[in-house]
């Protein structure tokens, strides 16, 4: 009898931290979902006659697709049934993946320019798209389509993504942008910077008082950047292998790069966003205690001892990664990072002990998606801090390589990122239509 009173106990109590880990991430999922709606927010209405006479552009990719002439016929039909007779269209090239393509098409008065391809179309159309004042639209049809779950777009239904891409509801979107210093692997992809320039942007669109025209050498990107096991991962994801199992190649490559090196990194933040106030307390506990002297405040993270990112810090990482954006494919990456709050969330991952500090860190991730803040957590074998700057440099100890929206720019020691503020203006869902 003792024994069976002891396993209702036991059943009992798996139950009630059951029951409690689900309620805070129904909370935290209610939150998302809140915080996700008060960014779709339409702004307020500019003039823009050009917005009752759609001329649509869509610049695609023809690789992404397995019959090109059957989606433009499908995309022709759908924007004929909106009023819309005639679509232009423009394809990618290997010398150019869309960013050239951009200022051309508002060159000739597009009234809105329509990515249709994977992230890295997307993020070289909207180098492109940069400050024109033109709306962007995206037909997510990659891979990972990454921007496109930020924004809440439909991934499987061509018909829904382009009513959205032609619709009226948008919102500011910030661009970031990487520059490799002595880049000990080249990459064979065309910086952004350079195409911007060849494309001849400035008789196109004048950019803002006090903002510089992109370096030749500077990638863009719309949602994270970074190098380490991240650079890794992407560089040893197969092309052909992402056609048929989509995101799943990605955790493949993922799981043959876990044994990539620590580096010492050198990180330096540019206009970094004020700590709050709790972790500076957390901090100052932290140096008292004899754990860390460093005058400056802890990041949000799990403030392990190797992992703190300051203003200038060094410490040992997996990887450091550049997010512009917080969502990953079933996973909160960064649970603070925002589309539009002209910020860059600085991201330093550390794991210690093999495949048992990978589990620890997969764990706080969960938990951190589910709503528990990363601070909340013991430190354990792995450890991920956060900090939010407008710009940032990484110097690491040796050549590591770089990724910009999963695609990888080479090799090099020291990375330059920083962050466009409300560059983009892109077509997203209105707020009081059904959950996509």
């Amino acid at each position: 009898m003792t024994a069976l009173v002891w396993a209702w106990l036991a059943v009992a109590a798996v139950l009630a931290a059951g029951t409690v880990v689900l309620s805070r991430w129904l909370m935290f999922r209610d939150a998302r979902e809140a915080q996700r709606a008060a960014a779709l927010l339409e702004p307020e209405p500019a003039d823009d006659p050009q917005r009752g006479r759609p001329r649509p552009w869509v610049i695609v990719n023809p690789s992404k697709h397995d019959d090109p002439a059957a989606f433009r016929e499908e995309v022709d039909a759908l924007a004929a049934d909106r009023g819309i007779p005639h679509v232009h269209w423009i394809e990618t090239t290997p010398d150019d993946p869309g960013t050239g393509q951009a200022l051309r098409a508002v060159e000739l008065g597009a009234s809105v320019v329509i990515a249709a391809g994977g992230d890295g179309t997307v993020r070289a159309v909207a180098a492109g798209m940069a400050h024109t004042g033109v709306r962007m639209g995206i037909l997510p049809v990659g891979t990972g389509n990454l921007l496109a779950r930020n924004l809440g777009l439909p991934l499987s239904d061509t018909a829904a993504a382009l009513g959205i891409a032609l619709g009226d509801t948008h919102q500011a979107v910030d661009l970031a942008w990487l520059r490799v210093e002595d880049a000990d692997e080249r990459s064979s992809l065309p910086a952004e910077g350079g195409l911007v320039a060849d494309a001849g942007a400035p008789s196109i669109r004048p950019l803002p008082e006090g903002l510089a025209e992109p370096r030749p050498d500077e990638y863009a990107f719309v949602v994270i950047a970074g190098l380490g096991f991240d650079g890794e991962t992407m560089a040893g994801t197969d092309p052909d292998l992402k056609k048929k199992v989509g995101w799943a190649a990605y955790v493949l490559s993922a799981f043959k790069a876990l044994r990539a090196r620590r580096v010492h990194a050198r990180v330096s933040l540019r206009g970094a966003a004020p700590v709050p106030e709790e972790d500076a307390d957390r901090a100052d506990e932290a140096g008292a205690s004899g754990r860390g002297s460093s005058p400056d405040p802890a990041p949000r993270g799990d403030g392990g001892e190797d992992g703190v990112l300051t203003e200038d810090s060094e410490f040992t990482a997996r990887t450091v990664m550049f997010a512009n954006c917080s969502d990953l494919p079933y996973i909160v990456l960064v649970p603070d990072a925002s589309l539009n709050d002209g910020l860059l969330d600085v991201v330093a991952v550390d794991t210690q002990a093999g495949v048992l500090g990978w589990a620890n860190l997969s764990r706080k991730v969960l938990l951190q998606g589910a709503g528990v803040p990363a601070d909340n957590l013991p430190a354990g074998l792995g450890s991920i801090d956060f900090r939010q700057a407008r710009g940032a440099t990484v110097t690491v100890d040796a050549p590591e390589v770089v990724q910009v929206d999963g695609d990888a720019i080479g090799s090099a020691r020291t990375v330059h990122a920083r962050v466009d503020a409300g560059a983009l203006d892109v077509s997203v869902p209105a707020p009081s239509g059904p959950a996509v």
